[in-house]
């Protein structure tokens, strides 16, 4: 996750800007779901989220259905020693 918005003005719906390997997607999370799932949202980094792609004068975004916290493990990487 790279932002999290709350604005004043948005009755309550919460904006995630998240970032993977193919890019940047926009996320709304409804006030309901904000409250089931507030400390999810708040308290970890990596998100995996579901829902509904929408497609608005060109902005693309997820409506957030559901989201759950994606756990990273850490896989030796091989060393890059060069002589």
């Amino acid at each position: 996750m790279i932002v999290r918005q709350r604005p004043g003005t948005a009755k309550g719906f919460v904006f995630l800007s998240l970032e993977d390997e193919t890019g940047i997607a926009n996320i709304i999370i409804t006030p309901q779901l904000f409250e089931k799932d507030h400390t999810t949202v708040v308290h970890n980094s990596f998100l995996l989220v579901e829902g509904i792609l929408q497609n608005q004068d060109g902005v693309i975004s997820v409506k957030a259905g559901n989201i759950k916290p994606f756990h990273l493990t850490r896989a030796a990487a091989p060393a890059h020693d060069f002589y």
